[in-house]
């Protein structure tokens, strides 16, 4: 499962610390989904018996050791927020089914609050279907900014995706097509789709992509920063036309998506320093816009 880092603008616990909070999810996951599993197989589902997020005694610095008195049912952790499920799950990979969809809902939390402030989500968010592809079809090892509000000479870009793994960068722009729709990639302002003989025209996405190359480059720029980095237009339902590709761009269409897709979720590897470097650094030029949590102007 993929790692939201940042979404549009919101504030996200990974500004704070990319390195710990990586790392944490990892190890919450794991453990979370082997006492799941392992109650499952017992026949006993129940809750965990310290399913707290991040212990505050795990946490350093006044401030947590604060929120750990005064802490209220908002942050309690997904799995005591959720009922007992009504039916249990009959197999293991319904199980696990159950267990991401919990789990986003834990993302989308760590996604949108800090221990000491909000963003408003939006709540249509928890039945994105794009989000929820990109987040639980993943490695735990992939870093992803949705649709990122990034800042660049003084201006606001909205961006699509960025997913960083551990070796390398993906810009992408996702084209949402109807199935076995043709896509022909033309210079200038306009690409052409064309399904079941209607064809229409929709903005070229390599426009929108190079924007997010520009933001990248500038940001890589700014620190003496490197980091492998590819642009890809991804279409699963659709093909495209043959064409030149564009350098260090990629088109994933229905014939390359599985091929794609199977080199992602094959990648044993861990987080790395460079990875990590580059999540933070793009981090710090996204704009966030949040409030102070009550429970903490209530001490004021």
């Amino acid at each position: 499962m993929a790692q939201l880092i940042k979404l549009q603008d919101y504030i996200s616990r990974y500004e704070t610390n990319v390195y710990q909070y990586s790392s944490q999810f990892i190890q919450m996951k794991t453990a979370n989904w082997k006492g799941l599993q392992d109650a499952w197989k017992r026949g006993q589902l129940p809750e965990p018996e310290n399913d707290e997020e991040p212990s505050e005694q795990e946490e350093e610095g006044v401030m947590k050791r604060m929120w750990k008195k005064m802490r209220k049912k908002d942050d309690v952790d997904i799995w005591q927020e959720e009922e007992t499920v009504s039916k249990v799950p009959a197999t293991e990979d319904e199980l696990k089914i159950d267990f991401l969809d919990r789990l986003l809902s834990f993302q989308l939390k760590w996604a949108s609050t800090t221990i000491q402030e909000k963003s408003f989500l939006d709540r249509s968010y928890e039945q994105d279907p794009l989000l929820k592809f990109y987040l639980q079809r993943f490695p735990d090892t992939y870093l992803l900014m949705f649709n990122p509000h990034v800042e660049m000479k003084r201006a606001i870009l909205d961006l699509e995706q960025l997913l960083i793994g551990p070796h390398e960068l993906d810009i992408i722009v996702h084209l949402d097509v109807e199935e076995d729709s043709a896509i022909y990639p033309e210079e200038g302002k306009s690409w052409y789709i064309e399904d079941r003989g209607i064809r229409k025209k929709i903005p070229n996405p390599l426009l929108s992509l190079q924007r997010a190359e520009t933001y990248v480059r500038s940001v890589f720029h700014t620190y003496g920063h490197s980091f492998p980095y590819r642009k890809i237009v991804l279409a699963p339902k659709g093909h495209f036309a043959k064409t030149t590709r564009p350098y260090q761009t990629d088109y994933i269409g229905k014939e390359e998506y599985e091929g794609w897709m199977n080199e992602k979720r094959m990648l044993k590897m861990p987080l790395k320093h460079a990875q990590l470097k580059t999540a933070q650094l793009l981090l710090k030029h996204t704009r966030t816009t949040s409030v102070r949590r009550p429970e903490w102007e209530e001490t004021e």
